[in-house]
């Protein structure tokens, strides 16, 4: 990635630095860098989401559907050591609450959902 592509500004991208693990970060910024109107979101999330799973950690990484390369999405994934079937209850009370009130392009952009550490 070259500097001249990236249109996020450097304090956003260190300020989502300190919210969110980047997987594959170079990816996650280009992608940013092509729907900048997911910054707002992703800067407000971590917030709404500590009320739901306040002992997780956030990752960012770039979905690309192997079946169709045009279908391309960011993923939020909670970390956290839940219930299953209370995590799926907060997850679903997370996205009543918030995530269907964003807009049509960033639910079609950009989607959270949970994982497990792999000692759980």
């Amino acid at each position: 990635m070259t500097d001249a592509a990236v249109s996020i500004s450097p304090a956003d991208i260190e300020t989502l630095e300190q919210f969110y693990i980047f997987r594959e970060q170079t990816e996650v910024l280009e992608f940013l860098d092509k729907h900048p109107f997911l910054v707002p979101v992703l800067l407000e999330a971590p917030e709404k989401i500590r009320h739901y799973f306040p002992d997780s950690q956030l990752f960012l990484e770039v979905f690309i559907d192997p079946e169709s390369i045009d279908w391309v999405q960011l993923i939020l994934s909670i970390l956290m050591k839940l219930d299953p079937h209370e995590a799926v209850a907060r997850l679903n009370k997370l996205d009543w609450d918030w995530g269907l009130h964003n807009s049509y392009d960033v639910r079609s952009n950009f989607f959270t959902t949970l994982e497990y550490p792999d000692e759980f």
